[in-house]
């Protein structure tokens, strides 16, 4: 619940150490057209020790008195990104772009950069764009520490966005890349990703975010242990990881016993989280019915100070609800008044809690306030996260690249390290144990990429059919779904699109084996998948499906399309005889059964790709029973309650019943059943 925001600490720390180690200096208020390079930035004279004693409005008023005599355009620079980490740092988001307008990041400042790009809230696209363009920089520049927060900044907009699903896949990705960042980085990425498990994640996803938790602290106590000069960094995260865990049990598993345990290992010297520990301790013992404890945390959380950083007026409302519960009076109005910055966690407890209350008044506020909370927040996230799923392939194809090029840089970085360890031998070793090193190392280098290749090999051939080179079954089995999703948004939003399953068997394919070989049956297989290919879109999905049967799932845009590409189909294929090899030529046509995703009004049908598989199997059977070389399509199920016994009995008789709308072409001719 705060660990988002506290954090921010930590990355103020990590951008100054990384922009020490890169030479590159940081955004703020004066103007400057001219470009600035590093090596001119490395050479402005250093901040005196006493700036960093200083509170941040002395610090804002001394980098001002500076820029009056800044007499280059580097050292004018370097005081307003300065002051711009200041900003940043404070969470003055609103001065911070203005800083930003006003003295432009240049391209190799990659610090001033990240901070620019993940406090713009103005385009969530464009800012997400700009942050894994960055990204890409880091890697380049082989600044892992920065490449990770930025990962963990794109993770923090796309949930603060509503695209949760998104934010998860940033954060695990950042927790891959964050094992060869400093322990700092990696206790950042953790404990963010914690907390997005913790606000956002059902039951097992907040198990999960408490034990990154754990692992952090474990990782911690270690830090303390090995590096006393390390204490105070880490006792503060530690503290704050306690609370957090605290927080996981009192507002999503609702085990009060295990809160009140990491509640009360933070130390009451800890001014930030002491009342709010207080709250939450008091409101588990309440729960527990332990009124005696409740009351003596009540009353001292009362007097503990509020937090200086953070905003937690929501701290009184839970204050008044404890009091309710312990003493049958308390007062609504705080209850009434909270922030519209409140965390949505803390809204959906505090209200769910309300409304649960035998308390007229109450309850009738935390129902009313509920209901807000979903047609504010929660229904526009859910429409969000469904139709911003189009725009986040790009960033996923983005995300991907850049995974690439981490790589690469691990096998850089591998190689420069193997190079340092040979130059220190060439000291140490005659030249024949130098020799026989470097042959070692020959050996091992070509078995790795050997072992790659291999690798890359096998997990290419485990989608394809190695025939034809269409895709396989496991292809299709991982892929189905996001079609599926597909037609299930296009029916919720009401575009007609939709997509169908057509299955493709070549006619008296075994005849053809019998009479010109196995060898033959392979070239007319082949030669099948191509001229399918050709016949349909690259966005379609073509699949091996067994023997010398295919299946083709194709998105559509008209409702007669799905006719259109069957007659294709079924043309490109026996138009033509079949050359083969050593063979005369050899007629070939295939029977095509199809069925179109159903539609139920304005409701979104749920249906299983197995059913229509199967559908589309019985299509088949009664195209191959009637003639061959036609197709047969459901065009519609039009009773989908009665879905078993359509699959069970023939399509024919289905269409009788007018439990479905079958259409068909045999010879030159089409006919359609309801």
């Amino acid at each position: 619940m705060l660990i988002i925001k506290n954090l921010r600490k930590i990355t103020v720390l990590l951008s100054v150490v990384s922009a020490l180690f890169n030479l590159l200096i940081q955004p703020a208020t004066a103007a400057s057209e001219t470009t600035v390079s590093a090596d001119e930035l490395k050479q402005q004279p250093a901040f005196p020790a006493e700036y960093q004693k200083l509170s941040y409005p002395q610090r804002l008023d001394w980098l001002k008195q500076q820029l009056k005599t800044a007499d280059s355009a580097a050292r004018i620079y370097q005081l307003s990104s300065e002051m711009g980490f200041e900003h940043f740092a404070n969470y003055a988001n609103d001065k911070l772009q203005l800083v930003c307008q006003q003295t432009k990041p240049e391209k190799f400042d990659l610090q001033y950069r990240y901070i620019c790009a993940v406090s713009d809230n103005n385009s969530y696209d464009d800012s997400i764009r700009q942050l894994m363009q960055l990204y890409d920089d880091a890697i380049n520049a082989k600044n892992i520490d920065l490449a990770t927060q930025i990962l963990s900044g794109v993770a923090w907009k796309q949930s603060s966005n509503g695209d949760i699903a998104s934010a998860f896949r940033s954060y695990e990705l950042a927790m891959s890349l964050a094992k060869q960042a400093s322990p700092e980085a990696l206790n950042d990425v953790m404990l963010n990703t914690a907390a997005l498990y913790v606000m956002h994640g059902d039951k097992a996803y907040v198990q999960k975010g408490v034990q990154l938790q754990q692992a952090t602290i474990s990782r911690l106590e270690a830090l303390k242990r090995d590096t006393p000069e390390s204490a105070d960094y880490a006792n503060e995260i530690l503290a704050l990881t306690y609370h957090n865990i605290g927080v996981a049990y009192a507002l999503h598993l609702h085990d009060y016993q295990q809160a009140l345990h990491w509640f009360g290992l933070i130390t009451p010297n800890n001014k930030e989280l002491r009342r709010s520990s207080l709250v939450f301790s008091a409101l588990s013992a309440a729960e527990l019915q332990q009124k005696e404890q409740a009351n003596n945390l009540l009353t001292a959380s009362l007097q503990a100070p509020k937090s200086t950083e953070v905003n937690t007026d929501y701290l009184d409302c839970y204050q008044q609800l404890v009091q309710l519960k312990l003493q049958g009076v308390a007062e609504l109005q705080p209850c009434q008044l909270l922030n519209t910055q409140t965390p949505l966690e803390v809204s959906l407890d505090l209200y769910k809690r309300m409304a649960l209350l035998e308390t007229a008044e109450w309850r009738l506020h935390g129902l009313e306030k509920l209901h807000q909370l979903f047609i504010v927040k929660l229904e526009p996230q859910l429409k969000q996260s469904a139709t911003q799923s189009a725009s986040h392939a790009e960033l996923s194809r983005l995300q991907l690249e850049s995974e690439l090029k981490t790589q690469l840089l691990e096998k850089e970085q591998s190689l420069k390290k193997a190079e340092q360890e040979q130059h220190q031998s060439q000291m140490m070793l005659t030249a024949a144990v130098l020799a026989i090193l470097l042959l070692v190392l020959l050996v091992i280098t070509i078995q790795l990429r050997q072992n790659r290749k291999l690798a890359k090999q096998f997990e290419s051939l485990s989608v394809l059919d190695g025939l034809t080179g269409l895709h396989n079954r496991r292809f299709f089995e991982q892929n189905i779904q996001r079609e599926l999703n597909f037609v299930r948004r296009s029916q919720q939003d009401g575009t007609g699109h939709t997509i169908a399953f057509y299955l493709l068997d070549i006619d008296f394919f075994k005849k053809i084996n019998d009479s010109y070989g196995h060898d033959a049956g392979d070239e007319v297989l082949v030669e099948f998948a191509r001229r399918i290919k050709l016949a349909i879109r690259e966005t379609d999905m073509l699949i091996r499906w067994g023997g010398e049967e295919f299946l083709l799932v194709a998105r559509l845009e008209q409702k007669t399309d799905h006719h259109h590409i069957a007659e294709r189909i079924r043309r490109v294929v026996n138009q033509q005889p079949f050359d083969i090899a050593n063979q005369n030529t050899i007629p070939v046509s295939c029977t095509i059964g199809a069925v179109v995703y159903p539609e139920a009004g304005h409701d979104v049908v749920q249906l299983d790709w197995h059913h229509l598989v199967q559908l589309a199997d019985a299509a088949l059977y009664l195209g191959k029973k009637k003639q061959r070389n036609c197709w047969v399509c459901v065009d519609n199920i039009v009773d989908l309650a009665a879905l078993d016994d359509i699959l069970q009995q023939d399509l024919e008789q289905s269409a009788q019943q007018q439990q479905i709308v079958l259409s068909s072409k045999f010879d030159a001719t089409t006919t359609t059943t309801s």
